[in-house]
């Protein structure tokens, strides 16, 4: 089969970044014929005022990408055309450019932009809902993006106008979320559930790292808890910091902290150099090692999250994981099976959940349960055979309507 992945990057490295490759690799390995368009949005960077509102303009319909597009199809001719991330050089003028060509077109859902402007549901560090239960132009009136009147307009447009016309509805084939919680908000926003497919993430396996779980007849290193993200207000990490410091010391744990990102000089200076470690960034190998040797991983987010790949690989090697209840997460992680669930943005109630789960007595079937959570839904194996039949189920579905058509 001839696809071709389509991808927005963003000025930040992120998870759906890392997606990306990972699925183009699988399918190239499986023997597929794969092509990678993609943009960057470090060009937005370089642009004078004119050229960053027309920018912005364009978000809601790029003529210049749909006949670049348009062209690449035409010269091309690829079975299918898979888009990640379309926002905002790209447009959703791509499904206009693939629909023109006759060509069916799968858009993965990582986020939540086509119903909120932020695409995380969240306001002044709290979930928010006013855009998909009231009106778009809650997210103008607050400022959302960005903090910025215009440029919430921007994008709330670039959402309305395209649901007006049936973009969203209309011109795509088949969206993969990567949830059932993702699912029931997608239909809950307009989009008719026979168009959504549930797909998680998963892991492709860096062959030189060792997976296999510590067993009990090993020293297990209980030394540490571990967070690997982003240190940014919806991560949750000063929540995780508050709780932190409200342990007893005599579990002599440390915190470890794997990341980078805005609220960085926040967080250190509300945490206590003694017990809590900033590591910067690592590779992913690293970050594994870090995974397989850590008590639990904790993810604190106060937004709602995609298929966090950090709690894939943490399952993959075998560690249980801490989050908030909120989401999808609180559908990943079955509490007293693969991890904890706490509270969201409750400092107090994950300061009793950590106390609870150092002390844990079953610690080492928590163990074992995530990493048969692994191996039963996100390996690579798993993961294609989902993917494969989505893309076959949209190329029969093609066939038939241009049968009816003749």
């Amino acid at each position: 089969m001839k696809i071709l992945l389509v991808h927005n990057y963003y000025q930040f490295k992120g998870g759906e970044d890392k997606v990306v490759q990972q699925e183009m690799s699988l399918l190239q390995e499986q023997g597929h014929d794969v092509y990678l368009y993609s943009v960057h949005n470090d060009q937005i960077k370089e642009q004078g005022k004119l050229k960053k509102v027309r920018t912005a303009l364009e978000s809601t319909w790029s003529l210049t990408e749909y006949r670049t597009i348009k062209k690449l199809l035409m010269d091309m001719k690829p079975d299918l055309v898979h888009v990640h991330n379309f926002f905002p050089l790209i447009s959703p003028s791509i499904f206009y450019a693939c629909n023109k060509v006759g060509i069916p077109v799968v858009q993965t859902l990582h986020n939540y932009r086509l119903l909120c402007p932020t695409a995380t549901f969240l306001k002044d560090n709290k979930v928010c809902e006013e855009c998909l239960t009231e009106s778009l132009l809650r997210s103008v009136k607050h400022g959302c993006y960005r903090n910025s009147q215009l440029q919430s307009l921007a994008v709330a447009s670039m959402i309305k106008v395209n649901q007006i016309i049936g973009t969203w509805n209309y011109k795509v084939d088949k969206y993969i979320v990567l949830t059932e919680f993702a699912k029931k908000k997608f239909q809950q926003g307009g989009l008719p559930v026979r168009s959504l497919a549930v797909k998680p993430n998963f892991l492709k396996k860096n062959r030189e790292f060792n997976y296999e779980m510590i067993k009990s007849d090993r020293p297990i290193p209980e030394d540490y808890i571990l967070f690997v993200g982003r240190f940014s207000v919806e991560k949750g990490v000063a929540n995780l910091i508050a709780a932190w410091n409200m342990l007893d010391r005599n579990h002599k744990l440390k915190l470890l902290l794997i990341g980078e990102g805005p609220e960085e000089d926040n967080i250190k200076k509300i945490a206590d150099p003694q017990s809590v470690l900033f590591l910067g960034t690592k590779s992913t190998k690293d970050v594994l090692s870090y995974m397989k040797h850590a008590k639990y991983l904790s993810v604190p987010s106060t937004c709602y999250e995609g298929c966090p790949l950090t709690i894939i690989e943490a399952l993959s090697v075998g560690t249980p994981v801490i989050c908030s209840q909120i989401g999808a997460l609180a559908e990943i992680i079955e509490p007293g099976v693969t991890g904890f669930h706490h509270c969201y943005n409750d400092p107090t109630e994950l300061k009793k959940v950590l106390e609870e789960a150092i002390k844990y007595p079953f610690y080492m079937k928590l163990r074992e349960n995530a990493q048969n959570q692994f191996t039963a839904h996100y390996t690579e194996d798993v993961n294609y055979d989902q993917l494969i039949k989505i893309y076959h189920d949209v190329l029969k579905e093609n066939e038939y309507e241009k049968l009816l058509k003749v």
